[in-house]
């Protein structure tokens, strides 16, 4: 199921979903005071490159221009934001914003001329390239402390109440990780029959995954912080109500992780 993230986080804290993806958001969401924690971290490094229109070739270039997002106040916006002030660009003034803007739609409309930049995910980058759109930054190396994590993320209550439910899906997850990782032709047409690309385009889009995803499910306290630092991007004047350690619950990861190093000894037996 797709969901906007602040849709998500919603319906997470009702019980209408068990788990999301969302995992910047859904941090930053837990240290204002949901009971929300992150299980599995399937990302450590931003994943979203600036894309703008061929004849767009320097930053300088975007002033005056629109840019495509996802929706106000997303993670890959306030990201955009940061790089664009580094830049020594007005982020709230020297561009303007289309909201709704998501990785699929931003590039058929960067193609269709209705917009002049974009903020692009994998493999979306790639086709960008192949297209001859202009790969103006990768924001994961312009702007490496605003870190984001997607993964699994579940309430305190479902932890409580269905710990064996969250075990299975958390070691599920790692194997698929390890997978995706180790297996690069299996990986490869994942990615295309996932995202109906060419192999070719596939087999391009793979060593960006291997970039930005953890080797084990994991992230460490440092950017934890970075992630939970984003809410001062978005105007907010309060000190963190929670410490990292305090959003995260790697004790299903850990049992996960010691249980699959012990499968290869069992079966060499």
């Amino acid at each position: 199921m797709t969901m906007r993230t602040d849709l998500a986080i919603a319906a997470l804290g009702t019980g209408d979903v068990d788990y999301i993806t969302h995992g910047g958001a859904a941090l930053r969401a837990a240290a204002q005071g949901f009971p929300l924690k992150l299980v599995f971290a399937l990302d450590h490094k931003t994943p979203f490159w600036l894309v703008a229109r061929p004849q767009i070739k320097t930053v300088r270039q975007l002033i005056g221009k629109t840019i495509g997002v996802s929706f106000p106040g997303d993670t890959p916006q306030i990201i955009l934001k940061r790089f664009l002030r580094r830049q020594g660009l007005d982020p709230d003034r020297d561009v303007s914003y289309v909201a709704g803007q998501f990785s699929p739609t931003a590039l058929q409309s960067l193609l269709g001329g209705s917009l002049d930049a974009a903020v692009l995910a994998p493999p979306f980058n790639v086709i960008a390239s192949e297209k001859g759109l202009s790969l103006l930054t990768s924001l994961g190396q312009s702007v490496p402390d605003a870190t984001t994590s997607n993964g699994l993320v579940t309430t305190e209550q479902k932890i409580k109440s269905k710990p064996d439910e969250v075990k299975r899906i958390v070691r599920a997850s790692l194997k698929s990780l390890h997978a995706f990782r180790q297996q690069r032709t299996l990986a490869i047409e994942f990615l295309a029959s996932h995202f109906q690309i060419s192999p070719n385009i596939a087999a391009k889009a793979y060593p960006n995954a291997l970039e930005i995803l953890t080797p084990d499910g994991e992230i460490n306290a440092e950017k934890v912080r970075q992630i939970l630092g984003m809410m001062q991007d978005t105007g907010s004047k309060e000190p963190l109500k929670v410490s990292p350690a305090a959003v995260l619950d790697f004790s299903f990861l850990h049992e996960a992780q010691r249980e699959l190093v012990r499968v290869p000894a069992s079966k060499s037996r």
